[in-house]
């Protein structure tokens, strides 16, 4: 069989005419062309999105590392904190009786509550006497949902979800303390979580003691929150600061546990 191909005539309106031949072959050659070209661009387009993949990935990464330095930053302070509370209660603690002495001898006296914890009848009345602004008590970004109260060995135990209410989901962080409020001994007590110093009206003296948080849909939380022990605690407060250290969200929740020995 003889070769097929194709004549191409040219036909100019003044001048010779012209003409030549296309082999098969050639047909073959511009689909190949345009294979490779097509699978190029393929190859490129496949190329960018692992790129940006890979930066996604990166910025989480990123994220990440920065929440992990915080919540770093956050145990540190709670160990010191801690060290501070630990050294303030032995202080509290009054010393025992000598033997021998008489009736009359006078007994020494208490030393004062921590001042993290105790908070007098004095101070509280001030707070209330003071004209402040009412604090939020809900956001339009994040919700507490499904808060359970238990008692562990003792302790008080809070679980709750935190979830983001954002349309676009975008990742929502900040900073979270919960402060129980309640009596020891006959007077008002405060004590927080993480432990921390804080105010006479029961706020963190500084926003960043809390725990750090970064919320994409919900996340878990669990906080021992306080021992009983002598102590009865009425309410828990959930105090939500921004990552700027705005004050967005004070959500109040009776405990529910009762009291110390009697309690569900």
């Amino acid at each position: 069989m003889s070769k097929r191909g194709f004549d191409v005539v040219m036909v100019r309106r003044s001048g010779p005419v012209s003409s030549f031949s296309l082999r098969g072959g050639f047909f073959y050659l511009l689909a190949v062309l345009l294979l490779v070209l097509t699978a190029g661009l393929g190859l490129c387009g496949w190329v960018v999105y692992q790129q940006q993949d890979l930066v996604m990935a990166m910025v989480d990464e990123v994220r990440m590392l920065s929440l992990r330095a915080e919540r770093m930053e956050a145990l540190l302070q709670e160990q010191e904190t801690r060290e501070i509370l630990a050294q303030q209660a032995a202080e509290e603690k009054p010393s025992p009786p000598e033997k021998g002495r008489g009736r009359g001898t006078a007994q020494p006296a208490a030393q004062p509550a921590a001042e993290t914890a105790s908070i007098s009848p004095e101070s509280l009345s001030e707070a209330k006497e003071h004209g402040e602004q009412p604090e939020p008590t809900s956001t339009d970004y994040i919700a507490l949902r499904n808060i359970e109260q238990k008692l562990e060995g003792g302790d008080l135990v809070v679980n709750f979800d935190m979830v983001n209410e954002r349309e676009g989901k975008d990742p929502v962080s900040g900073y979270i303390t919960l402060v129980a409020r309640g009596q020891r001994n006959g007077k008002p007590w405060l004590e927080a979580w993480p432990p921390m110093r804080l105010t006479n009206q029961g706020r963190p003296q500084s926003f960043r003691r809390g725990t750090p948080f970064s919320v994409q849909r919900y996340r878990h939380v669990r906080a021992r929150v306080a021992a009983i022990n002598d102590k009865y605690f009425d309410q828990l407060e959930f105090v939500v600061y921004s990552r700027q250290g705005e004050l967005v969200m004070v959500h109040h929740q009776p405990v529910n546990l009762g009291r110390p020995g009697g309690g569900n």
